[in-house]
Parts: C-alpha cells; sequence; structure tokens
C-alpha cells in the first residue's frame, strides 16, 4: 500500500471488537513512529498505558470521578455514567501522551508538535497492523483532577489520549473540505 493511500483510508475508529490489543505491539508501534520522526534526539514526552480490565476500570473511574462530584449529577446522571463506563471498559487498550513542558514558547510548542507527528506516525503504522484508534481530547478529560489520577506532574502537558482497538467495519471516508480553502497567498492578500 503506497503513503498516500494509508494515509487516504486511515479512519478514526470509535467502535471496536474485544481482540486484546498487544502492549508489546504498542511499545513497538510507538518505537517506531519515534524512529520516523525527527527530533534532537532528547525525548521530551511519555507514555501512560491502559491495557488491562483492572488499568481500564481506574481509568473509567479517574474520568467520571469529576462529574460524579456533585450530588445531583449523582442523582440525574448516574445511568448514564453507567452506561458511558461500560463502553469506556469495552474498548482494549488506552495511551495517554504526555507532554513535557518549557518555558521557552518555542521550544514548548516544538515538544508538543513533535510529540503530535508521532501520534500520527502511531496511526498510520497501527492501521497497516489492523489497528484503530481515535485521538480523544474531550473536556470532560481536561480537568486537574484527571490530570492528577494520571500521574501528570510540574512541567508536564497532557496532549491527548488514544482509544486502542481492533474493528470489525472501517467507517465511510467524510468529505474533506480542499486546502484551497485555507489558502492565502502573501503576495495578493
Amino acid at each position: 500500500m503506497s503513503l498516500e493511500t494509508l494515509i487516504r483510508e486511515r479512519r478514526s475508529i470509535r467502535k471496536f471488537n474485544e481482540l486484546p490489543v498487544s502492549e508489546d505491539l504498542v511499545k513497538t508501534l510507538l518505537q517506531k513512529a519515534e524512529q520516523l520522526c525527527p527530533y534532537d534526539g532528547e525525548a521530551q514526552w511519555r507514555y501512560v498505558y491502559a491495557g488491562t480490565l483492572e488499568a481500564r476500570e481506574r481509568l473509567s473511574g479517574y474520568i467520571s470521578e469529576k462529574i460524579m462530584e456533585s450530588r445531583i449529577a449523582k442523582l440525574a446522571l448516574g445511568k448514564v455514567i453507567e452506561s458511558y463506563q461500560k463502553r469506556f471498559l469495552a474498548i482494549p487498550a488506552y495511551v495517554i501522551a504526555i507532554a513535557k513542558t518549557d518555558p521557552d514558547p518555542v521550544r514548548n510548542d516544538e515538544i508538543y508538535g513533535t510529540l503530535c507527528r508521532i501520534l500520527q506516525n502511531f496511526q498510520l503504522l497501527a492501521w497497516e497492523q489492523s489497528l484503530g484508534m481515535v485521538w480523544i481530547t474531550e473536556p470532560v478529560i481536561q480537568n486537574e483532577l484527571f490530570y492528577h489520577r494520571i500521574g501528570l506532574q510540574e512541567g508536564e502537558r497532557f496532549v491527548g489520549m488514544l482509544q486502542i482497538g481492533y474493528f470489525d467495519k472501517v467507517p465511510k471516508a467524510r468529505a474533506r473540505t480542499p486546502a484551497e480553502r485555507y489558502w492565502t497567498d502573501l503576495v495578493r492578500s
């Protein structure tokens, strides 16, 4: 498969089958993704992996904990949270990507951008292995309590959480906006 075809055919997968995802495969693909991405050689990021049922249960609790802090939410949203947790636990594996921060804003952006490129490479390499994923940055996980629970340390920033698994059906492609729509010619503007 050509690189263009691989990029064009990869999809975000939100519905996974029950096949387990090997932690070794995830590590191998992340290492390959890093090798394919130019950077200064000093890793400025780390990953948190949740692939066992126990780890996924813990992660699910971390996500719903902030929502369930209020008594009203417990009464009104209890069944919704229960349903959400059940769906969350059915996802075979998670990788949380965390980047170091730097006081220099340019260096800070470089570190973040490098990790994003690595994660994109990881998604493409995984797709070649029939392994799908979706990159999550939803507001429900963007809070200090969640960050504390996943072990985010001072001098680090959350980049995203990848939900990973094998799938039975590839979603249809959505229409994409042509690049020309976002194009500005500096000379003509």
